[in-house]
């Protein structure tokens, strides 16, 4: 990209999520530079490892010593009962990306604060980055809604849920008192990441209400297991203010109590018909204005793919001028909140969350 410095940065681990930061060096070699990548399953990511022209590494370590890197994209599996590489990777004096999340539990979570306190370390959640995401949260902070005090969101899950309703209603460490169900129906397995089942089976599938009130700020959260990459499960999502609202892709808002407007955005690509631009997301246009350019036109890129690369530029902006874009504490305050919800579900009473040791900060 023209005026922006090329980002470097090694990628420890080689699964589903390694793919993406493998793909956005591939899809835009003048910005990003993949140095280099540490895993014990390199055939997982052969072609793209080859197409790169990348070495596998036996240890971070090592790929750290071979090469000058912004930061290291840390991508292996941190489940329970799994081994944890941070202890380690935070003694290299390199900046690290973990995946999410953050942590499994509580004790997780506390965990990784103490581990990465007073570290350069960021979490990679790209939801906000998401094209449409984007433009919500924009819109949300527009004073044409008024001040934003309820919002339903119907489209992913838990902790990736918490950081886009935190970053729209501008939350900090605040308190809630939550209220969640879980219920259970029949749903077709639907498309995974291994793709599509050869046969068709149905699942036992489990689905999440709740209600969450931040002293005053409401929101609603209701999320199913095949939600995502699901052909027939569609999104909502839901953001009001006294004078307006978010529905989905049309906004509403009053310029006098007598007087309102209203448009429904729309997704534009090039490439059409008589363009030869060559086919791209060129952005969203609602209301005559361009609510979001894609910053990487002229690439065959998906939504996940073009937020992928987009907090790529954040964490060396993170990296090169100390600007926040998901913290530690942050994740770890989204995670424990999406974890009392299901507590909440479990003991089928209200949990009202309290500070916890990262909300210092």
């Amino acid at each position: 990209m023209e005026g922006k410095k090329k980002i470097r940065y090694g990628i420890i681990g080689g699964g589903f999520r390694a793919e993406f930061y493998l793909k956005a060096a591939w899809e835009l070699p003048e910005l990003f530079e993949v140095c280099g990548v540490v895993t014990h399953y390199p055939e997982r990511n052969a072609k793209l490892l080859g197409l790169l022209k990348l070495r596998n590494y036996d240890s971070a370590e090592a790929l750290v010593q071979a090469h000058g890197m912004d930061f290291l994209v840390v991508c292996t599996s941190r489940g329970p009962g799994k081994p944890d590489p941070m202890e380690d990777l935070v003694k290299l004096g390199i900046p690290l990306l973990l995946e999410t999340p953050a942590a499994f539990d509580l004790e997780g979570l506390n965990r990784i604060y103490e581990i990465c306190k007073g570290k350069e370390v960021q979490v990679a959640e790209q939801l906000h980055a998401q094209p449409e995401t984007a433009a919500r949260i924009a819109l949300s902070h527009n004073k044409i809604l008024g001040t934003v005090t309820q919002v339903e969101l119907d489209f992913q899950h838990t902790y990736h849920f918490m950081d886009v309703l935190r970053r729209i209603f501008d939350l900090k460490f605040d308190n809630a008192e939550i209220l969640a169900k879980n219920f259970h129906f029949p749903a077709v397995e639907g498309y995974a990441r291994t793709g599509v089942a050869a046969q068709e089976k149905i699942l036992n599938e489990k689905r999440q209400l709740a209600l969450l009130d931040f002293g005053g700020k409401l929101c609603v959260y209701d999320y199913a297991d095949s939600q995502v990459r699901s052909y027939v499960r569609s999104e909502h999502i839901n953001i009001r203010g006294e004078r307006g609202e978010i529905n989905d892709r049309t906004v509403r808002w009053l310029e006098t109590n007598k007087d309102f407007r209203t448009y429904t955005y729309e997704r534009l690509y090039s490439g059409a018909q008589t363009n030869l631009e060559g086919f791209f997301f060129r952005g969203l246009m609602g209301g005559g204005e361009w609510l979001y350019t894609n910053p990487y036109p002229h690439t065959y890129m998906s939504d996940e793919e073009i937020a992928i690369a987009t907090i790529l530029e954040e964490m060396a902006l993170y990296v090169r001028e100390g600007i926040d874009f998901c913290s530690i504490p942050d994740a770890c305050q989204g995670q424990y909140i999406s974890l009392m919800m299901e507590k909440s579900a479990v003991e089928g009473k209200p949990v009202i969350t309290e500070n916890q040791i990262w909300a210092k900060n």
